[in-house]
């Protein structure tokens, strides 16, 4: 019962010493509680049938003689 009353009033003043602004708290500027997104989309859109848009690999050694230059 001792150490359960300790705990309670342990938390009741660091509560207090938040509240008052005598030590800063530290969760504030944690990301996660941030309530603007910070993530940006691309809409960009690349097809990957045309020809400019694929990946040509310039040290390939094996030829595919499916692949049209």
């Amino acid at each position: 019962m001792l150490p359960l009353l300790l705990l309670l009033i342990a938390g009741a003043v660091v509560f207090v010493l938040f509240s008052t602004g005598l030590i800063k708290n530290p969760l504030k500027n944690l990301p996660f509680f941030s309530k603007v997104a910070k993530v940006s989309t691309k809409s960009e859109y690349k097809n990957p049938f045309k020809k400019e848009t694929q990946y040509v690999n310039p040290f390939e050694t094996y030829k595919n003689p499916f692949v049209v230059k």
